[in-house]
């Protein structure tokens, strides 16, 4: 179980995230249907983020087009959904390994640890 805390002076929260819930995640990611959604979503929005065409963004359209059509062709890869099925089962193997641990000069905390 993959546990993510972050504690800022208000408040601090404790996420327990399973390892089945991480793996049910990549399924979905890397699904035709969300994949499907997800081009539908960006040939409505001109391939922009946010959908906002009033703002200006640091990246013109193209570049920003090529970003998001690079990762679709990414996870559509048969071999990204392996790979990040490989990469749970190490992660589960690795337990007591903490991945992120920063504090930000606000106070703020955060640890990600498996």
């Amino acid at each position: 179980m993959m546990i993510v805390r972050v504690k800022s002076k208000e408040h601090a929260f404790t996420i327990p995230v399973p390892y089945a819930v991480l793996s049910m995640g990549s399924a979905i990611l890397t699904s035709k249907l969300v994949q499907r959604i997800m081009k539908d979503w960006l040939n409505k929005h001109g391939g922009r983020a946010g959908g906002h065409s009033g703002r200006e963004h640091a990246f013109d359209s193209d570049s920003s087009r090529f970003g998001s059509e690079l990762l679709l062709s990414i996870l559509d890869n048969r071999s990204t959904k392996q790979a990040l099925k490989q990469l749970i089962k190490e992660l589960q193997r690795c337990k007591g390994t903490v991945l992120v641990d920063v504090q930000a000069q606000d106070g703020t905390e955060v640890l990600i640890k498996l």
